[in-house]
């Protein structure tokens, strides 16, 4: 016997079902067995009850002709032949008025007399005269033997109860017989079948011929169905597995030799797949990228994390793709830039029971085309001999500013630059130590600024411009400022080998918002205050005057 088989014998439905028909026989038996216990004393005690009547009868006449003539032999012969029936417990006569003519037993008390009609049923009769049907003379009673009637009613109960119990047992086996060969036994024997077969293989369930056409086929031939389905979807699901797995090298090959670098983050910026293109993009060992996984690849990465976390937060919020130019980290080679597109999803898994967001990026290196547009742009806003921003760019600057320093209420001053004596420099010595003077002066303008924040650029020949920013005409940087620039620009100049040159400047200078928030107005305000000086002596500064 197989332990399949064994296992469904004796825990199976048929064990099930045994327990369950042999527990509501036993509930039946018992019930039946109080029941017909109960019967059978009822039944006992009418039957002893109808005997003594049979006896109470055939006496009735001659205990009344010897209680008429007040005979007792006569009363005594019957009643002591009525007291040897094993029947009879005791035998009373009374007269009409009540008075005992005669009893079977010694006089008992009255408490036992008493006790024995409260436990022993009785039978009474009237007696009346030989004569006059009519006239009442007394009664006789006769008492059942309480140890007879108690027999007699537990023989007829166990007989009864004998008879119920092997009727419940009978009727269970047949149950049992009945149910296990129609029901539980196909059904046992598909459960082991079923269990037996091995999934996808063309093994199917034979139906009997005897339940061909009943609940037991129909179950067999749908199991069967189910199992034609199964293999069905076997075999298709291990075609759809062949085409995943193919979809997959395809993908995974696409995946791998892409030029555009694809890589996926974590809720906490961690790394947790790439390909092998990331390396190459942001110039790494690809056995780093292991490394990363383990740190935030945002800052390990990224020159300004910020840019790319606040790219996060976009996509997060509009559940669109975000893109955008952004510079790597410094590595050998130096600056880096990519293209950037950023998109954050639900994670298919789940940590901590807890769904994870996962940021997908792809990253095109960008770096050539980012250096080419920064030198055209360069090119654009710059003088392409002394490097300072041109007029354009200049201007622009200058419109920016003012519009910062009216939002903020901050001053801002601009200082108007012409070089003296430049244009006798240009024609005794040719233009290209007039390119020498301009490139000279540019480079000593920068020098003496005093932040990054101002700005130099050249206007055109020898025209320059110097903004300073949160810098108004009570501010003793303003002058220092132009006394530097007074100073840096009167140095000689060595514009070849053995020759030094000297030129001066003349400075205007005008202020927002004392002389207006307007880039013209302010810039002909101090190209005004900057003609005034060179009439009056040059080499100098002058501050605008607000009646111009």
């Amino acid at each position: 016997m197989s332990k399949i088989t064994r296992s469904i014998r004796f825990t199976g439905f048929q064990m099930r079902l045994l327990l369950v028909i042999v527990l509501g026989a036993s509930v039946f038996s018992i019930g039946a067995s109080v029941a017909a216990y109960y019967l059978g004393q009822q039944k006992a005690i009418e039957t002893s009850l109808a005997s003594l009547n049979d006896l109470t009868q055939a006496v009735e006449k001659t205990v009344a002709i010897g209680a008429y003539a007040s005979d007792i032999v006569l009363l005594e012969e019957v009643v002591e032949g009525l007291a040897r029936s094993s029947l009879v417990a005791r035998v009373e006569v009374y007269s009409n008025n009540g008075q005992i003519l005669l009893q079977s037993a010694e006089v008992e008390s009255a408490a036992n007399i008493d006790s024995l009609a409260a436990r022993s049923p009785y039978i009474e009769r009237a007696l009346y005269s030989p004569f006059d049907a009519e006239e009442r003379i007394g009664a006789i009673r006769i008492f059942a033997q309480p140890a007879h009637i108690a027999a007699a009613s537990r023989k007829e109960a166990m007989t009864l109860t004998v008879m119920m119990i092997i009727q419940a047992s009978v009727l269970a086996l047949l149950l049992y017989a009945v149910v296990t060969f129609l029901i539980s036994r196909p059904i046992t024997q598909l459960a082991i079948s079923l269990r037996a077969m091995r999934p996808g293989t063309h093994e199917r369930l034979d139906i009997p011929a005897l339940h061909k056409r009943d609940e037991v086929g129909m179950l067999m031939s749908s199991a069967n169905a189910l199992l034609d389905s199964n293999a069905q979807a076997l075999e298709r699901e291990r075609e759809l597995r062949a085409d995943v797995e193919a979809l997959e090298t395809q993908y995974r090959q696409i995946f791998d030799s892409s030029s555009a670098g694809i890589f996926v983050l974590d809720g906490n910026g961690k790394l947790v797949n790439s390909n092998p293109t990331v390396a190459k993009v942001i110039g790494v060992p690809l056995f780093r990228l292991l490394e990363l996984q383990n740190e935030d690849f945002v800052k390990q990465v990224f020159h300004h994390a910020e840019e790319l976390q606040a790219m996060q937060k976009e996509a997060t919020e509009t559940g669109e793709t975000v893109s955008k130019d952004l510079e790597l980290i410094p590595r050998s080679g130096g600056r880096r830039w990519v293209h950037c597109l950023i998109s954050v999803h639900q994670a298919a898994w789940r940590k901590d029971n807890v769904a994870s967001q996962i940021t997908e990026g792809v990253i095109y290196d960008i770096t050539e085309r980012k250096r080419a547009e920064t030198a055209v742009l360069f090119k654009a806003e710059h003088d392409a001999l002394t490097g300072l921003k041109n007029r354009a760019a200049s201007y622009e600057l200058i419109e920016r500013f003012l519009m910062e320093s009216t939002q903020e209420s901050t001053p801002l001053s601009i200082l108007g630059i012409d070089l003296d004596g430049f244009k006798q420099i240009n024609d005794k010595y040719g233009h290209e130590a007039g390119d020498n003077v301009l490139i000279a002066c540019a480079q000593r303008m920068q020098d003496a600024v005093r932040r990054s924040s101002d700005m130099v650029g050249r206007l055109g020949g020898d025209e320059f411009v110097v903004v300073m920013q949160n810098i108004g005409p009570m501010d003793k940087a303003l002058y220092i400022t132009a006394d530097a620039l007074l100073v840096a620009l009167a140095k000689p100049i060595e514009i070849r080998n053995g020759i030094n040159v000297s030129i001066g400047a003349s400075i205007g200078i005008a202020c927002a918002p004392l002389h207006g928030n307007k880039r013209k107005r302010l810039l002909d305000m101090a190209d005004a205050a900057m003609y005034e000086v060179k009439r009056t002596g040059k080499n100098t500064y002058a501050m605008a005057k607000l009646n111009h």
